[in-house]
């Protein structure tokens, strides 16, 4: 499973750059820098410590309809920061040294949707994603790409607004989850149904918009042993980003997301993460 998981992998990503060469696609991509900073002088009399906190982020879409009745979709979600904190004189010699960056955000997130436009009340789809992180530090080994969560999924779909400026999709359909860990021995799978409603919305002549992504997952089956049975409890995710361009690359951002996911957590309650910067934004296309 560990080398059918990384053909799939490769697979996906040479066949999705073999499409992206070719005419007609339409491609939207930003990439986003955040940073914050807080510094202190040497003879602040308080406990305070120096941080630095800078982000990186990119979200692409690359969409083209290939014949009449099939239409292609690429996301690709791309997020890694780092937070640097002052550790102070430490050998006394005068020289304020800093300590290395503890991670504070990581993601990969990659989805390619085929959607059948057979011009029906709805639409069938499949779909495919991989979600994972750049650096798993979780263990005593660092690994890099891991873990993967391949998510395969098939159902109906329909767009309830398609305009220039605003965009709200609903999907519904099953799927099938592995999630391939190499700390694991085994792979385990899981199948259920999904839900997915997407909203997209530009304010003005493109200087702010709001992305938003709801996803519902009710396992039904699982290979993997759990006595306490948390697999059997309803998955969601909320992702929320707003963006808005004050002047010329200066840009403001807020993510907000909220998880749920009882089989990963060490409790019940919900997670949630907030991310407020100011940076810079550049639009690839």
């Amino acid at each position: 499973k560990m080398k059918l998981a990384k053909l799939t992998l490769l697979f996906l990503v040479a066949f999705s750059l073999s499409l992206l060469s070719a005419k007609g696609w339409e491609v939207d991509s930003d990439i986003l820098v955040n940073l914050t900073q807080g510094i202190y002088s040497d003879n602040w009399s308080g406990s305070e410590k120096s941080t630095v906190t800078w982000v990186a982020q990119s979200n692409t879409t690359a969409q083209k309809q290939m014949k009449e009745w099939l239409n292609y979709k690429n996301t690709l979600k791309l997020a890694f920061g780092q937070t640097h904190q002052e550790k102070g004189d430490i050998d006394g010699d005068g020289e304020v040294e800093w300590g290395s960056g503890q991670k504070s955000t990581d993601k990969i997130d990659f989805e390619s949707l085929f959607r059948f436009t057979l011009k029906s009340f709805v639409d069938p789809y499949m779909a495919l994603r991989m979600e994972s992180q750049f650096v798993d530090e979780s263990g005593a080994k660092k690994y890099y790409v891991n873990p993967m969560l391949f998510t395969e999924s098939a159902g109906i779909m329909k767009s309830i607004i398609n305009g220039d400026k605003t965009k709200l999709s609903l999907r519904l359909g099953a799927a099938i989850r592995e999630n391939v860990d190499r700390k694991l021995d085994v792979t385990p799978v899981d199948g259920g149904a999904e839900a997915v409603a997407e909203f997209k919305k530009i304010f003005g002549d493109a200087a702010a918009s709001y992305n938003s992504r709801l996803s519902v997952y009710q396992a039904i089956f699982n290979s993997k042993k759990d006595p306490n049975g948390y697999w059997k409890e309803t998955d969601y995710r909320w992702e929320n980003m707003l963006s808005t361009k004050l002047f010329g690359l200066l840009s403001a951002n807020l993510s907000f997301d909220i998880v749920y996911d009882r089989d990963k957590q060490v409790n019940n309650k919900v997670q949630w993460k907030e991310i407020l910067g100011l940076g810079f934004s550049y639009s690839l296309f």
